[in-house]
């Protein structure tokens, strides 16, 4: 293959769907108590989720190093003639630029790096978009500007069930979280342009799946055809219910990846996230 694909734990990618498409999946760091993990190595989801609610500190998450991509660089360059980064939006990570040092004085091959502008799956969608170029025999270019162009038209709207991992997290205003959280008010928001913006403010879990699968079946109808993903954290039958309101919606036709949060994401989230990532 000509060009190589690598990308980040957190996109939530299935290992299947990795393995197909040939994507070099680097694992973040989870760092709980006294003890660092490899995101979806040395810790599964579900064990990540039964243990949150008993730790006594808040697990932290760290960037994919330099060092790590440089290792991954070294490991897959005699094999290709290019390479191409795909990371989490730079502004929730210093992934990003993690990935460009790791880029200086390289030159057993060319790589790019493409701040992806978004997460999770809808990420992990701009990923499976360029390796399929890769697959065809595009150039390093060439998937890049695969990449480029599935960024600009992926989606993502989850709703979280609790603001208390955000908040201790430093990555929403306490404040509107604690009126959020008195309300009982269940927020979805939308993942574009490199930042989370709020599109609505739910009473009930069962409206805010509504109100998503109502996006996914607006843009379906606006563009002809969807890739979807459902995701969740610890909430596969709220997830189950989000996929079928969407299919009561719309027809189907691609492979639906559902798919469960990764330990790095779900410590800043908290447990009962839902959400669909689409391209």
């Amino acid at each position: 293959m000509p060009v190589a694909i690598v990308t980040g734990s957190q996109t939530c990618i299935p290992k299947e769907v990795a393995d197909r498409y040939d994507i070099v999946v680097l694992p973040y760091g989870l760092n709980i108590d006294d003890r660092t993990y490899r995101d979806g190595i040395d810790i599964s989801p579900e064990e990540f989720y039964r243990l949150l609610p008993n730790m006594d500190n808040l697990a932290h998450t760290s960037a994919v190093t330099p060092g790590v991509f440089m290792d991954a660089y070294n490991r897959i360059s005699s094999q290709v003639d290019g390479i191409l980064v795909i990371t989490i939006a730079s502004g929730m990570s210093t992934t990003y630029n993690n990935a460009l040092i790791a880029t200086d004085g390289f030159e057993n091959a060319p790589v790019k790096v493409l701040d992806s502008r978004t997460a999770a799956m809808a990420q992990g969608f701009v990923a499976i978009e360029a390796a399929k170029a890769a697959k065809d025999g595009g150039s390093l270019d060439q998937c890049y500007k695969v990449a480029e162009e599935a960024a600009e038209r992926v989606e993502l709207f989850a709703y979280i069930c609790t603001f208390e991992y955000l908040k201790r997290s430093g990555h929403v205003n306490a404040v509107k979280a604690l009126a959020a959280n008195a309300l009982s008010i269940k927020p979805v928001f939308r993942f574009k342009e490199g930042d989370a913006v709020l599109a609505v403010k739910k009473r009930s879990t069962v409206k805010a799946r509504e109100f998503i699968a109502e996006q996914v079946e607006r843009f379906y109808r606006e563009k002809g055809s969807v890739k979807l993903s459902v995701f969740h954290a610890a909430a596969a039958d709220e997830a189950d219910d989000l996929l079928d309101k969407i299919r009561e919606r719309i027809d189907l036709d691609n492979e639906v990846l559902f798919t469960e949060f990764t330990p790095v994401m779900g410590c800043h989230t908290g447990p009962g996230v839902v959400g669909a990532a689409f391209l």
